[in-house]
């Protein structure tokens, strides 16, 4: 039988607290997955940990889950930022469940010279997220910070930067890991991952970010990604690396 986990916004979760659960969870569990009183859900808040719930009672139009006990404390992700420039429709929809599954802490959408899409559907997000966090098991929740302009992502103090560089001239992922760690010797590390428009940075932003001292070029391959490629490629690059160290993540 399939494990069926359920994000709730309800903060300070614990035992015998009663949620209610509207909409389209509501839906979900009561058409989609058939549930019924007494059966048992999994839910978490990205910050209390993972609980176990039963269902005390369905209405109409919504339905009540009595916790009855605490089964796991919040696990944390590696303190990863993916910092990315913005895609159309469906690509976004990817962009959000996959970085997720592989172990985004926050994504940061950027604007950049070339960027073709200067915003983003917060909502429609969240629910990739959501929905990406539910069934992959994490029972954490990535932060979605507002829109910057690359300038100020590149201003951001005390980060590592790792540009996935298309250019043809980064580094192996072999290469650039080891020196990071070197460079860091406290291990308090916060990875920012950077990401190009669907047509590249400019050749004004490739140098002010080749100029920083705290950034990494990192090589993808002699063929040119879209973007969501790109981040695919890079997140596993970095979570190989990165996802079992021991790295103290500034949360």
């Amino acid at each position: 039988m399939k494990k069926i986990r359920l994000f709730v916004e309800e903060k300070n979760l614990q035992q015998a607290q009663k949620i209610k659960i509207q909409v389209g969870d509501f839906d979900y569990l009561t058409k989609v997955m058939r549930q019924k009183i007494g059966d048992k859900i999994f839910l978490f808040n990205g910050c209390d940990g993972e609980f176990l719930a039963e269902i005390f009672e369905i209405e109409k139009k919504f339905l009540t889950l009595e916790i009855l006990e605490k089964i796991s404390d919040l696990k944390k992700v590696p303190n990863i930022t993916l910092a990315f420039a913005p895609v159309k429709n469906v690509r976004i929809d990817f962009v959000a469940a996959k970085a997720t599954e592989l172990g985004v802490a926050r994504f940061q959408p950027m604007l950049t010279q070339h960027t073709i899409v200067d915003k983003i559907n917060p909502e429609r997000f969240k629910a990739n997220v959501k929905e990406a966090c539910e069934q992959c098991e994490r029972n954490d929740f990535p932060e979605i910070s507002e829109m910057k302009k690359l300038d100020k992502v590149l201003d951001e103090q005390g980060k590592i930067f790792i540009l996935s560089d298309e250019s043809g001239r980064g580094e192996k992922a072999s290469e650039i890991f080891p020196k990071i760690i070197a460079a860091e010797p406290s291990t308090c590390l916060e990875i920012i991952i950077l990401i190009g428009p669907e047509g590249g940075f400019s050749l004004q932003e490739f140098q002010k970010m080749q100029a920083l001292k705290n950034l990494y070029s990192l090589n993808l391959g002699p063929r040119i990604l879209r973007s969501d490629t790109a981040i695919i490629a890079a997140l596993t690059l970095v979570q190989e690396f990165f996802g079992d160290f021991n790295l103290k993540p500034k949360f």
